[in-house]
């Protein structure tokens, strides 16, 4: 029994410990928590886990069936990512209008992501309460598969393309 309580303790105390470190390294990130929607297909066949920020990791060592879909073959696997930042207003922008291809989130809040994937050209149209600003993003398929967004805006947002490991990707944000 001495010896149960014992162990309990010591694993208590260690998960304590533990806790100013993570709560420093969810510190480190900046703006506060990121929202991600991804709704790309990822095959792993396997186990899948998230280990932060952009990258899922699967294992590979299953035989689990390939989904329909985006990833499944001859099915283009372009997509539109899209980010925003932590001054974009707060009660988000809000779609107000769509064309071509891709499921487009119906709103955008600050610190969120989202890929969309799409298999010809689309354009959305974002616009913050009250009609303060507006944000229009395009995109088109490239001969190689590879989506390529482009967007304006104006009033109190910004937008630019970036680019990273993945491709490039939308940055949409206030001013």
């Amino acid at each position: 029994m001495n010896r149960t309580v014992a162990r309990a303790a010591a694993l208590l105390v260690s998960a304590l410990v533990a806790l100013p470190g993570t709560a420093a390294a969810a510190a480190d990130e900046g703006d506060g928590p990121l929202i991600v929607i991804n709704n790309v297909y990822q095959r792993a066949d396997g186990d899948i886990f998230n280990v932060g920020h952009d990258n899922v990791v699967g294992s590979g060592n299953g035989n689990g069936a390939q989904p329909s879909g985006v990833g499944a073959p001859g099915v283009s696997e372009a997509a539109v990512r899209i980010k925003t930042g932590a001054r974009l207003p707060f009660s988000g922008v809000r779609l107000v209008s769509r064309e071509g291809s891709g499921e487009y989130p119906s709103a955008l809040y600050p610190n969120y992501a989202a890929v969309v994937p799409i298999d010809g050209s689309s354009t959305v149209v974002y616009r913050s309460e009250g009609g303060a600003g507006q944000v229009r993003v395009t995109a088109t398929v490239d001969a190689g598969g590879r989506a390529l967004p482009n967007c304006a805006a104006d009033g109190n947002l910004d937008c630019r393309v970036d680019y990273d490991g993945q491709g490039q990707y939308v940055v949409i944000d206030g001013h």
